[in-house]
Parts: structure tokens; C-alpha cells; sequence
């Protein structure tokens, strides 16, 4: 039976998912419980999908189209089967060996660990947007948190799993957890600069994804069943994926 689920949404990473698979799986291999990994690969056109087809163990999670990093994250979440899900980005921003402290937190009773970037290798502009941006929705879903945007997240799965993301919606998913009675913590994490490529997400789509706030607030805070309606209001059509395992060849 699987424990936790390590989901990672990749997006023309073909210079660095290899090596990020073989970071992750050294990580998992020094705890003690059956893990999954999947990557769910968001339309890549530079030689991704071939890339990963070489990997294992590894479940591989093929949409169609580029459809972004929420929609991406959305599958991953749904097909992971873990009771612990771990959502962490590819670009090496953050470090995988800072899984295996948020694991800790879980035996500590905890139920969603969300990391802290607290030395952030980012742009000023960034840096000041998303200080302005946590500061608002902290105060919003009266959650101290300094960071919701950390792209390295842990999740007891009953929690979220069956809450569909839309928008920047998954930044504020500790907040849903939160609503459910999931007891919340976070805990500094390392932030590297870039290895290749270039952010996902640039400011403008920063400053959109602050809007979500008031539409998850909206759901998690002021209705009396949040998730039951926004499943039945918000259900969103579903995405043309293919499915690979290649776990066979571990």
C-alpha cells in the first residue's frame, strides 16, 4: 500500500527532469515507507516526454495540450494514491531533500507542512509582491503563514484531494485543508536560483492568481458546505491525459 505520493508538474524540462527523478527517488529511498512519484507532463514540446519514458520507478501523467500548472497539479492530485501527497516543482527552486523533514512534521500530528522559501532567490519586484500577497491572505484566512506561493508542499490526501483547482487555486489550498480541520504548519525550506529555463508563472499571472483569493475565500470561508458546493458550481471538464507506469522497470 502506498504512503505518500511525491506529484511533480513539468513543463519543457528536459534538460532537468532526469536528474530531478534521481534526486527525489535517492530522498524516498532514505524513509521507510512505499512511495509513488508522478510527474505529469503539461503538453512539453522540447523532448520531455521522451525524456521520462526512461525514467523508473515512475508514474507518468501525459496531458494532451499545455493546459498550466494548476490543471497539471489537479491531475497529479486526483491519480496520486498515497495518504500523504508531496507537491514539489521541477525547476530546482526547491530542494527535494527538504521532503524528508516535512515528513517528520506528520508524525508529529501535524496534517499539511507548507515550506517557507525564508531566503528567497528571487527579483525585488517578486520578493515585494508576494510579501504584499501573503500578507493579505494571511490576514484573509487567519492562517500564519509567510509564504502560500512555496511551490513544495505536503498534504495529508483526505484533505484536498477531492477539492478541484482552477485559476492559481492550489496556492491556497492549505487554507481548504484548514476548513476541513487539518492542523497546519510550515517549515523554513532552501530556494535555489533557477538551473535552466525561465519561471512559469511571471508577475502578470502572479497578480491574477491574487484574485483567486477571493473566490477560494469565498468557498472556504463563507459557506456553510464550501466543498460540496464549489464541486457541484466550479466543476471544471476534464483533461485529455494518457497514463504511463513505468514502475515495472525498478
Amino acid at each position: 500500500m502506498i504512503k505518500i505520493s511525491v506529484v511533480v508538474p513539468v513543463y519543457n524540462e528536459r534538460l532537468m527532469v532526469k536528474e530531478l527523478h534521481q534526486r527525489i527517488c535517492d530522498v524516498m529511498n532514505r524513509q521507510p515507507d512505499p512511495f509513488e512519484i508522478i510527474f505529469v507532463n503539461d503538453g512539453s514540446t522540447d523532448g520531455t516526454e521522451e525524456e521520462l519514458a526512461s525514467l523508473a520507478p515512475l508514474k507518468v501523467i501525459h496531458l494532451e495540450r499545455n493546459c498550466g500548472q494548476t490543471p497539471a497539479l489537479d491531475v497529479g492530485i486526483r491519480e496520486a494514491k498515497g495518504d500523504i501527497i508531496v507537491l514539489i516543482d521541477a525547476d530546482f527552486q526547491n530542494d527535494p531533500n527538504d521532503i524528508l523533514p516535512m515528513l517528520k512534521k506528520f508524525s508529529e500530528g501535524y496534517d499539511v507542512v507548507v515550506g517557507w522559501r525564508k531566503e528567497r532567490k528571487d527579483a525585488t519586484s517578486r520578493l515585494i509582491f508576494s510579501k504584499i500577497a501573503n500578507t493579505m491572505a494571511g490576514y484573509f484566512f487567519d492562517l500564519s503563514i509567510h509564504d502560500f506561493g512555496c511551490g513544495l508542499k505536503a498534504y495529508r490526501s483526505r484533505f484536498i484531494r477531492d477539492f478541484y483547482l482552477w485559476g492559481q487555486a492550489q496556492v491556497f489550498l492549505p487554507a481548504v485543508a484548514k476548513e476541513r480541520g487539518a492542523k497546519i504548519c510550515e517549515i523554513p525550506v532552501r530556494h535555489n536560483l533557477r538551473q535552466a529555463g525561465s519561471s512559469k508563472i511571471p508577475i502578470s499571472k502572479m497578480m491574477r492568481g491574487s484574485f483567486n483569493l477571493l473566490s477560494v475565500g469565498f468557498f472556504v470561508k463563507y459557506l456553510k458546505k464550501p466543498l460540496s458546493t464549489y464541486y457541484e458550481m466550479v466543476r471544471h471538464p476534464p483533461y485529455p491525459i494518457r497514463s504511463i507506469n513505468n514502475n515495472e522497470k525498478r
